[in-house]
């Protein structure tokens, strides 16, 4: 892919860690790729893929995370500091260049079906797809 004549960032996340704050983490990098011009492929899997699940996606799941890391996200969303990850990964979708996948190897482990997944997944791909994506990006990250 070209742009205006220079090539375009891709970057690729394994978003593993369900922790809010590390779900959190990962779209705040994605927004910056995408703001400054770049692409990016979300992979989700096990921890981090239920926060996909229809009503999952901001919620704190209390015996994972740390006491203070829930106690300073909930002062700070209140506050309207930070955005919710909900509303991070909106916000990554208005740039046209963020893609999230589901992995169907942890789909399957987890019991979990497409049905269940939020309106914002693109697709659901295994390991060995995403890796075609990988192999191509400019940095490769695994939260």
């Amino acid at each position: 892919m070209k742009k205006r004549g220079k090539k375009i960032y891709r970057l690729c996340i394994f978003m593993h860690s369900g922790a809010y704050d590390r779900v959190h983490e990962g779209f705040s990098i994605a927004n910056v790729c995408l703001a400054t011009g770049g692409e990016v492929h979300m992979l989700f899997t096990y921890g981090a893929l239920r926060r996909l699940c229809r009503g999952k996606t901001d919620r704190f799941i209390l015996e994972k995370e740390p006491a203070p890391s829930i106690k300073e996200f909930k002062k700070h969303l209140r506050r309207g500091a930070v955005e919710a990850i909900s509303g991070m990964l909106k916000m990554g979708k208005k740039f046209g260049r963020l893609k999230i996948y589901a992995c169907t190897g942890a789909m399957s482990v987890m019991n979990i079906s497409r049905g269940e997944l939020i309106k914002e997944v693109d697709s659901t791909v295994g390991l060995v797809g995403f890796m075609r994506l990988v192999k191509e990006a400019d940095l490769t990250l695994y939260i």
